[in-house]
């Protein structure tokens, strides 16, 4: 039972990859979609930038050791 549970499994996540991999290749211009926050256009339309890079530039202006509260 567990053995055709795990094939079930497989067979789905792979039919799953294979709609992936079809809908970019046939697509013009096809690509993943920007999951990070840096690289998504839309986001940064929005004013939303990514978390690490706003700690790093707080950082830089706040001085080493020194909290980055709001």
């Amino acid at each position: 039972m567990f053995i055709k549970l795990v094939l079930l499994s497989l067979v789905l996540v792979l039919i799953s990859v294979a709609g992936l991999f079809t809908n970019i290749l046939l697509k013009r211009g096809g690509r993943f979609p920007a999951t990070s926050i840096g690289k998504n256009r839309e986001m940064a339309k929005r004013g939303i930038t990514c978390p690490g890079h706003e700690e790093l530039k707080c950082h830089r202006e706040t001085g080493k050791g020194s909290s980055c509260a709001c």
